[in-house]
């Protein structure tokens, strides 16, 4: 993901939390500077020596920006993150248009940090805070983060014999990776985007949501569950069915290619429960033919059969382990990555129910960090890449299930990504 970031399109996962109430900078400064030390790789720049890369960390204070008006938004807006001059996390406060509430952005580079332990620092932070607010007493006890795990996050749970155990599984994503190398992947619009641009495409991130209600949320879930189907099956055969519709209208030729979706896998174990933030995730990718795309039960269930199979043989791992034999053989992976080519067409993150074990006061499943304060709702997107023009992702909280898309700006206008978007959320319609 280092070697993979660029100027134009950076590296960066964002999360958005959208708070009521009044939040006092002073404790919320204070709660980042010290959740930080407990989860160093945010608060950490890349130091290369020779071909040697290791994380160092920062002895500056954190980057937090406190935007008080409309007219200096232009002064917050992210720029992507440098790992090599800079640490990977950056935090603003940014005004609402509704009065009374503002929206906290946190920004990351994705080797720093997956959507999972941003979550988990975020739940940190609010700890902090709660514990500032009330003069160091808290109503909770929470497990600590530790770390010193951080040395083992490469490792994944491995040992010698769990890997000769699902060896004969691993088979299975050799061919797997042979089709990812070698199918031609159509892209969501056939321009191919600037790279010589050295900054993110405008309005970034362009991001669009939706959120639904506890009842219609309740719904979406009863549906998909009386359909044999999970939520995220849901999502991706929608996804294939948008994208081979918006394929249709604007005419983008087959030429005996496929739509890909890249699904990001969580490798966490039991064992990295109380690890800190770090990137703990792998990929794997879908491949479907335009002719084989279809809005009938059959299709979705063809989903679901290999996303069961994905999870039954540990598919995730295939990703991780041909990197690794690719840098062996090679020495690095910056000929593998070519960024004028498609490599996948979209990108969906399911990042699961959000806070679900979070031990704060919470009211109609809401969290309140103190009396004052309430955490109405998140948005959060993956990173999008050259020629990966959007990327989507569905999380739930106090019930409510939002999806997100995140789009590139430079090869999609808003009304074309507002329709393509709005097709999407269609597909959880009854």
């Amino acid at each position: 993901m280092l070697t993979d970031s660029h100027p134009a399109y950076p590296m960066s996962c964002f999360v958005f939390l959208h708070v009521a109430g009044s939040l006092d900078e002073t404790a919320f400064r204070q709660a980042i500077t010290q959740t930080l030390k407990l989860h160093p790789l945010l608060h950490s720049t890349v130091e290369k020596t020779g071909k040697v890369l290791r994380w160092v960390e920062c002895e500056t204070e954190p980057v937090i920006q406190f935007v008080d008006d409309e007219l200096a938004l232009n002064s917050a807006a992210p720029s992507g993150i440098d790992l090599f001059v800079e640490p990977g996390l950056k935090t603003a406060v940014l005004p609402s248009d509704t009065p009374g509430r503002r929206t906290i952005r946190f920004e990351v580079h994705h080797s720093a940090a997956d959507a999972g332990g941003m979550l988990r620092f975020i739940e940190d932070v609010f700890a902090a805070y709660a514990e500032i607010k009330k003069n160091g007493t808290t109503a909770f006890t929470r497990p600590a983060v530790e770390p010193e795990l951080l040395s083992r996050r490469g490792r994944f749970g491995w040992t010698f014999w769990n890997f000769l155990r699902l060896l004969p599984q691993q088979i299975w994503g050799l061919d797997r990776a042979r089709t990812f190398l070698f199918h031609r992947i159509i892209p969501l619009v056939p321009q191919k985007p600037d790279l010589s641009r050295q900054m993110p495409p405008p309005a970034f991130p362009a991001l669009l949501s939706h959120e639904w209600d506890v009842d219609q949320t309740r719904q979406i879930r009863d549906r998909a569950k009386q359909a044999g189907l999970t939520l995220n099956d849901v999502a991706l055969a929608g996804t294939f069915q948008v994208l081979n519709a918006w394929r249709e209208q604007q005419k983008i030729p087959c030429q005996r290619g496929y739509l890909r979706l890249a699904v990001p896998t969580n490798l966490r174990t039991a064992a990295d429960r109380l690890m800190p933030a770090a990137n703990i995730v792998s990929m794997v990718f879908l491949d479907r033919k335009p002719a084989e795309i279809s809005d009938t039960e059959e299709f979705s269930q063809r989903i679901h059969r290999e996303m069961e199979h994905i999870k039954r043989c540990n598919l995730g791992w295939a990703l991780i382990h041909g990197l690794a034999v690719y840098r062996r053989l090679f020495g690095s992976y910056k000929k593998m990555i070519d960024q004028n080519r498609c490599w996948t067409t979209a990108t969906v993150s399911n990042l699961g129910v959000c806070f679900a074990e979070a031990p704060f006061l919470k009211r109609d499943r809401r969290i309140f960090l103190d009396d004052e304060l309430e955490l109405l709702r998140l948005d959060s997107a993956p990173p999008i890449r050259p020629q990966s023009a959007l990327g989507i992702c569905l999380l739930c909280y106090a019930g409510r299930l939002t999806v997100n898309m995140q789009y590139d700006t430079t090869v999609l206008r808003a009304d074309q990504a507002e329709t393509i978007f709005q097709k999407w959320c269609d597909v959880f319609k009854e």
